[in-house]
């Protein structure tokens, strides 16, 4: 029979749960206000910097004007970059919440290096399903067959804004990787939650093991999918009036399952813990360790398969969908209020650099949208004359 409930346990098992955030908190001002700066300089860049993105004009076809910009208003070119990054792959409280796994590197790695080298294998083994035998591309063309909907090509704002080429250790890099971080980690919490939850094993190792292997195959299912899904594939759907990309699309499905997920767990657990005279503070104490060795698991994939092996497997995934799907590319614009979805060319062409600004666009040509935009465009064949 589950004894009296433990409150001063389970109010010291709550405050360990909340120490990353009082953590995260002062780490996010630390960031935006000593790295990135808020002064008078970086506001205005940065307001330059969103009069192109509020254009959906891509950063990079703006790079020389923002380089004079910047030296103009004596920002250092890698801050100004930093700044750019974080707008357009911003960094929120909950990024800061995996910072303290620095902290406690070395055991984290040890735990879970056991995971990382069983890791490298079923990545292998997924990307040669859904990649290799096309099983993710056939999948899009499904749901473009029986929904009733569109694929289309759309390049975002921070098209080419960060290259494989550049350094690792550059600052902008780091962010735009790290963004993509808390997708990957939160999930590594969620399966030692399920196992944890549904099992009920007496050995912690047990559960570690279980997780482990249930989180590697989430990992990289999850992983691989949007490291393809980042060549700017858009769903649209004429009947209901949406255009939305398909990475996005699978974000929406995941986040809330994911996010809900974790916090009926989360206060699930807890609350059997304290109910069934377990003890909460221990508990807690797992469930950092868990999302920490996640965290690990989340960056290690990060750079040592998205960064150095992702370009490969989009590019490998960008050839697919146009032999599959044979999507048009368009630019989605706006001035003066107006809403512009142009069709350029093909997915292809596009790709290929066909159409790639022969000059850097200038402040005037943003004005003067969409006819200085397709002054500086190389002219493609029409799409539509078959």
């Amino acid at each position: 029979m589950a004894s009296t409930l433990d409150v001063e346990n389970l109010l010291w098992a709550v405050g360990i749960l909340a120490l990353p955030v009082l953590l995260a908190l002062p780490a996010k001002l630390l960031y935006q206000t000593v790295i990135l700066g808020v002064g008078p300089a970086e506001r205005n860049y940065r307001s330059t910097v969103q009069k192109i993105l509020d254009s959906g004009m891509q950063v990079e076809h703006f790079r020389e004007v923002l380089d004079e910009e910047s030296r103009r208003l004596g920002i250092k070119a890698s801050r100004a970059k930093l700044n750019e990054t974080d707008m357009l792959y911003p960094l929120t409280v909950t990024h800061f919440l995996l910072i303290p796994m620095i902290f406690i590197l070395p055991i984290v790695a040890i735990v879970t290096l056991p995971i990382i080298i069983l890791g490298i294998p079923v990545l292998y083994l997924l990307e040669v399903l859904l990649i290799r035998r096309r099983v993710l591309i056939n999948a899009i063309k499904l749901l473009e067959t029986w929904f009733g909907k569109q694929i289309i090509h759309i390049p975002d704002a921070g098209n080419g804004h960060c290259s494989n080429d550049s350094k690792v250790l550059d600052a902008s890099n780091i962010a735009v990787h790290f963004h993509k971080v808390p997708r990957v980690v939160f999930l590594g919490l969620f399966s030692w939650l399920i196992i944890h939850w549904t099992l009920r094993l007496d050995s912690l190792m047990a559960e570690f093991i279980l997780a482990g292997l249930f989180y590697v195959l989430l990992l990289g299912v999850v992983g691989i999918v949007a490291t393809a899904l980042e060549s700017n594939l858009v769903l649209v759907d004429p009947a209901r009036g949406r255009i939305i990309p398909i990475a996005d699309w699978l974000d929406s499905m995941l986040t809330p399952i994911v996010g809900v997920g974790l916090l009926f767990l989360l206060g699930r657990d807890l609350m059997t813990e304290a109910r069934d005279d377990g003890n909460t503070i221990l508990f807690s104490a797992t469930v950092l360790m868990v999302l920490y060795c996640a965290t690990a698991v989340g960056v290690t994939f990060q750079w040592g398969y998205a960064w150095w092996h992702g370009k490969t497997v989009r590019k490998q995934f960008e050839l697919q969908a146009i032999d599959k799907l044979n999507p048009q590319s368009y630019d989605l614009t706006r001035n003066r209020g107006r809403i512009q979805l142009n069709v350029r060319c093909p997915m292809s062409e596009r790709l290929e650099g066909g159409i790639r600004p022969g000059t850097n666009l200038t402040f005037t040509d943003l004005d003067n949208l969409p006819t200085a935009h397709e002054g500086v465009l190389k002219s493609p064949e029409n799409p539509l004359e078959d």
